[in-house]
């Protein structure tokens, strides 16, 4: 097939750059994703220095062996290199200020619990990686998964049996901190260690009064779920030192929020917090350890900002505020130089899976240009629509544009109070488009008079793109709290996409939509694409999706887990799939809802034998009601 291309307003010719630059990829990429000569999306696992992998080509290796779209595509080196990443900047940042302690991340396993994932985090080498459990199936997970003698920070909600767990994993060798979230804590904490004979390492988490401005900005606060107040600390650290346990407190931990876009938010409550580790070491306390919690975020729209789906700095910026802002506080104080932690999970996992869908149907208006031979019969509104269609003077687009929506208001007027019938409405609506499509061609991006009509044009004439997957399932936060991710074709790339679409998935439910989509360096309500081609699947990929979508995902309409795949990079720069899980069946997720397979096969039998149709039917109906429980839940690819 000939390389099929376009040529752009100037007369130049589409290439890749002009795409690379419409989705934006080298912004939001980090360096893993790129757009190769050939159109296509490819993934460098490793870094932007290492072999790229054409993702086009692997998914469609991964379909001829038998996987099916959607499918969920992940790359653990991705992780380990994001590991590299954050350890490095703190390691960088420590040895430039002479900082006088070491550093630790902990992945905080709530973010994706994967196995995979959690493995290939803890097995990256020469970096010192510990994990953060929130509950007790977390903590029995991570006892079993950190290495002997790693470290393990017990946050969350405990009872009795999960303390009792958190200090077993100290006997076993685990270095476990116990983070007292709340006062009814102390007592179990007390009671067990004295069970289990074992002096306990125990961690105050404080609850700040400074807020950052993030979605997720209720974590931090004083109205936080969670964390101790000034007096319950005081309180706190009596109860322990009448205990004689006080000298097992060890760690202070605080936590602002995740995905803190905006660093100067993270300095001014990390001011606050390291005022904390100052007054416990002052009561004497043998605090050597401070958490910081969460908050370094991703650039999921590539701007480089505040937005609530981008961050205005890197990973060297965070890491030289702890550092620095830590070591100029001690120094002054005279205090040692404590351990530093952070539970960077969103900032390690959010790059190394990504999503491919298929464009299953696409609905769009008429926008043809219609053929009237007799304008005078139409009435008066539909006239004055028609004429519309004739050429506009540049400096009137947009006037043209107004009188053409404040006619079309008038026309839906008409068709409600009777005046206009169903095949009139129908034209004049054809009418409408064809303005909008031809005005739309004719407006200037860069002209400030023309962007607010532009942007209204663009989701006057977005297309629905009809994508085989489930918000609800697969992105639940794009539809929870407008998170932004980046999507864009992963073929096609050297072509100019003419279309602009919304993304819609299978769900009966008018919220199964994405509603922003990244555009060059701004986010818009619509995503530039191209035609489909006739025999041609179009695939589609959703980035960033590493961290929380898979474990948060709901089964709305009965749509279950897709297929999915660990894709991993030898030294030589060749692939190979592992960890491959396929879709839940239909079957599956009836059993989920307690619905049993085989007690809907006994009703299909009897409304089989009642019904009026032949043997030879009822035994083909009763064959594809068999077959359609073992099936997935999408639509077949």
């Amino acid at each position: 097939m000939s390389v099929r291309r376009t040529r752009k307003d100037d007369g130049s010719q589409w290439t890749v750059a002009d795409s690379r630059s419409v989705y934006g990829i080298r912004h939001w990429g980090a360096g893993y994703f790129a757009i190769n000569e050939a159109g296509r999306v490819e993934v460098r696992p490793n870094g932007p220095n290492s072999t790229p992998v054409d993702l086009y080509e692997q998914v469609d290796a991964l379909r001829k062996s038998g996987l099916s779209l959607p499918l969920l595509v992940r790359f653990p080196d991705i992780l380990q290199d994001r590991v590299r990443q954050l350890t490095g900047a703190f390691d960088s940042n420590i040895e430039r200020l002479e900082y006088q302690s070491q550093y630790t991340a902990l992945y905080p396993i709530k973010v994706n619990q994967q196995e995979a994932v959690i493995e290939n985090i803890i097995a990256t080498q020469n970096v010192s990686i510990g994990l953060e459990a929130g509950s007790k199936p977390e903590l029995l997970a991570v006892l079993a998964l950190a290495p002997k003698g790693g470290t393990i920070v017990c946050n969350g909600y405990k009872d009795r049996e999960f303390i009792r767990l958190a200090l077993m994993g100290q006997k076993l060798g685990h270095n476990v901190f116990i983070v007292i979230e709340k006062e009814s804590e102390v007592g179990l904490v007390i009671e067990e260690a004295a069970s289990l004979k074992v002096k306990p390492q125990v961690g105050l988490r404080v609850r700040l009064s400074s807020l950052a401005s993030s979605k997720w900005a209720d974590t931090g606060g004083e109205k936080s779920k969670f964390g101790l107040s000034a007096a319950q600390l005081l309180s706190v650290v009596e109860r322990f030192r009448a205990a004689g346990l006080d000298q097992g407190i060890r760690l202070l931990h605080f936590h602002m929020g995740s995905q803190i876009a905006n660093l100067a938010d993270y300095q001014h409550g990390f001011k606050e917090a390291i005022r904390y580790y100052g007054e416990l070491r002052n009561l004497g306390l043998p605090v050597d350890h401070i958490d910081v919690g969460g908050g370094l975020g991703v650039d999921y729209d590539g701007t480089h900002s505040r937005n609530a789906s981008s961050i205005n700095y890197d990973m060297d910026d965070y890491a030289g505020v702890v550092v620095g802002m830590l070591k100029e506080f001690c120094d002054a104080q005279s205090l040692p130089h404590p351990h530093i932690f952070s539970e960077s999970g969103r900032s390690l996992t959010a790059h190394h899976a990504m999503l491919v869908v298929q464009v299953t149907d696409v609905e769009k208006h008429n926008d043809e240009i219609p053929t009237i031979e007799n304008k005078e019969s139409l009435p008066e509104t539909v006239q004055w629509l028609v004429d519309l269609l004739g050429p506009t003077d540049i400096e009137m687009v947009t006037e043209t544009y107004w009188r053409a929506t404040h006619y079309m208001s008038d026309v839906a007027t008409q068709y409600a109070d009777g005046k206009l019938t169903l095949a009139e409405k129908a034209l004049a609506e054809q009418c409408y488009f064809a303005v909008c499509r031809r005005l739309h061609n004719s407006l200037k991006a860069r002209q400030r008079s023309h962007r607010q009509v532009l942007d209204e044009l663009n989701d006057k004439l977005a297309d629905k793109y009809i994508c085989n997957f489930s918000v609800f399932q697969s992105l639940p936060d794009t539809w929870a709290i407008g998170q932004v991710l980046p999507i864009l074709p992963l073929h096609r790339l050297d072509e100019e996409p003419l279309r602009r679409a919304v993304l819609q998935d299978l769900t009966c439910d008018s919220d199964g939509k994405i509603k922003q989509y990244v555009d060059e360096q701004s986010i818009e309500t619509s995503l530039p694409v191209h035609a489909l081609n006739e025999g041609e699947d179009y695939l589609l990929g959703i980035f960033l999706v590493g961290a929380y979508q898979e474990i948060l995902g709901d089964m709305h309409n009965l749509f279950g887990d897709t297929d999915s795949v660990n894709i991993y990079q030898r030294e030589d720069g060749s692939v190979y799939s592992a960890g491959i899980e396929t879709h839940d069946t239909i079957e599956d997720m009836l059993r989920y809802v307690h619905l049993s397979p085989e007690e809907l096969m006994t009703h299909y039998r009897d409304k089989c034998a009642s019904a009026k149709i032949s043997a030879s039917e009822r035994t083909q109906f009763l064959d594809a009601l068999r077959l359609g429980l073992t099936r997935s839940s999408y639509l077949s690819s």
